[in-house]
């Protein structure tokens, strides 16, 4: 009951403040207001503003909707009634402007003369005989713009002088040489090319016209370019005569076939011109510096990668086969040859592998350089190289192991030391020659040995 109570306290006294007011307004002769009452008359004011003002709030956000991010099904199905069902042309319907002719804007009818104080009028009429009142041009009857005409002032005297040209000097211009012996010797030198330059494209642009016929033995040693778009027309039209009847067209590659599509014809987001400029650059097989490089760079990865890989294959093979008996060998798998390490080869082979990664750093280097950024390659390392053959070449190492034993008899690889050994080509050879001489086709005088190499490995375990 309290807060009913304290409302109600607070309403009494509210209204008594508003008639308060009210009556202090109403008399003819208004005392004037205390500090608080005057307070209180505003306060009241204001709570009256902001009522009116929030039931204008409330009718307009009754009126209309936020916007949900839908379409209400009403507009959706007035929408597409007026869409279909065009309105008839009648003369009832008005444009904008004619609604806008018909209905022009009105201006308020406040005035600033009584907000502006006055101010002293200034007579701008001239007076008396001033020449602000007289017309510049005598005014003719039935005189018209375009009825006047130009005519020369008595002083204008026609004056025409002739011109003179300065005269042409024979020494040829261009700033004079400089004072230094250094400066002077490059200002020469750069001359001398640009000389040669010139006489060098003057020399290639004769021997294209004499190809084409345009300079002959009794033809004009110049012949003057053409100045109008007909004058071209005409050129090219002679040069394209002269070439079909020199059989130019009768050797055309593709012709009476149909033109081979692109995919990135029919690209929206590549330009015409940017498609001609890309299929004439792979016709031509041209590419930018940076793709050469990179081709290369490639090459000489592939090759060093290769070769090492055949020099750790044929060391792992005669070292396991040397080592292991049959019955071990036959055990082995793929995990066991990733595993197997050879110290002693790394540290043989280590200057050709470190001359061989610094070749093909430079030319990472180069291609960095000429490369652009989100393209650029990092740097090989020699550690980085040796460890990759441990996990790609275990399955070649275990394919070549499994064919040797299939005869019951293993043999060592011959020489093969490493790529960079100076036995390595010899030992290669040497063990496909002697793959050659374990195969049934091989010599006759060769089987008494492999008899005596098939004892040993049954005996000892080993091939001699």
């Amino acid at each position: 009951m309290l807060p009913d109570t304290g409302r109600e306290e607070r309403d009494e006294t509210q209204s008594s403040r508003t008639s308060n007011v009210e009556q202090a307004q109403s008399s003819s002769n208004p005392a004037p207001l205390s500090g608080s009452a005057k307070l209180f008359a505003d306060a009241v004011k204001e709570e009256a503003e902001e009522r009116v003002r929030s039931a204008k709030l409330s009718v307009l956000e009754q009126e209309y909707e936020n916007w949900t991010g839908e379409e209400n099904i009403k507009d959706a199905v007035l929408r597409m009634l007026v869409d279909k069902y065009k309105p008839l042309r009648t003369g009832s319907i008005q444009t904008a402007e004619e609604k806008m002719k018909q209905t022009p804007p009105k201006v308020g009818s406040t005035s600033l003369t009584d907000q502006v104080p006055s101010t002293s009028h200034v007579k701008l009429t001239p007076e008396g005989n001033s020449w602000a009142s007289e017309p510049l041009l005598r005014a003719t009857e039935g005189h018209q713009p375009w009825h006047t005409t130009f005519k020369v002032p008595e002083h204008a005297v026609a004056s025409v002088k002739l011109a003179q040209l300065p005269p042409v000097s024979s020494k040829p211009s261009g700033t004079p040489l400089p004072i230094d012996d250094k400066e002077r010797r490059l200002e020469r030198e750069h001359r001398k090319r640009t000389e040669q330059g010139i006489r060098l494209t003057q020399a290639r642009e004769s021997t294209l016209e004499y190809r084409l016929g345009i300079r002959g033995e009794n033809m004009p040693t110049s012949r003057p370019k053409p100045v109008s778009m007909k004058g071209w027309t005409s050129l090219v039209e002679e040069r394209i005569e002269k070439a079909r009847q020199a059989g130019a067209f009768s050797a055309i590659k593709g012709r009476g076939q149909p033109l081979a599509r692109s995919t990135d014809e029919h690209n929206p987001f590549i330009a015409r011109e940017e498609f001609l400029m890309n299929r004439i650059i792979q016709k031509n097989q041209a590419a930018p510096p940076w793709i050469e490089t990179q081709s290369g760079k490639y090459l000489a990865v592939n090759t060093f990668r290769e070769l090492l890989r055949q020099a750790w294959i044929r060391r792992v093979i005669r070292n396991l086969t040397m080592s292991h008996p049959l019955e071990i060998l036959r055990k082995f798998t793929l995990h066991d040859i990733k595993a197997h390490r050879d110290q002693s080869w790394v540290e043989k082979e280590k200057s050709y592998h470190e001359t061989a990664i610094a070749e093909l750093n430079a030319l990472v280097r180069k291609y960095n350089g000429l490369a652009p950024y989100a393209v650029r390659r990092a740097y090989y390392s020699r550690e980085a190289e040796i460890g990759r053959l441990y996990d790609e070449c275990a399955p070649e190492i275990l394919r070549q192991i499994a064919e040797r034993g299939e005869g019951g008899q293993f043999r060592p690889l011959g020489g093969g030391e490493g790529v960079g050994s100076p036995g390595s080509a010899e030992g290669h050879a040497t063990g496909l020659q002697s793959d050659m001489q374990s195969s049934p086709a091989g010599a006759e005088g060769g089987s008494f040995m492999k008899w005596v190499r098939g004892v040993f490995h049954r005996w000892f375990g080993t091939g001699t």
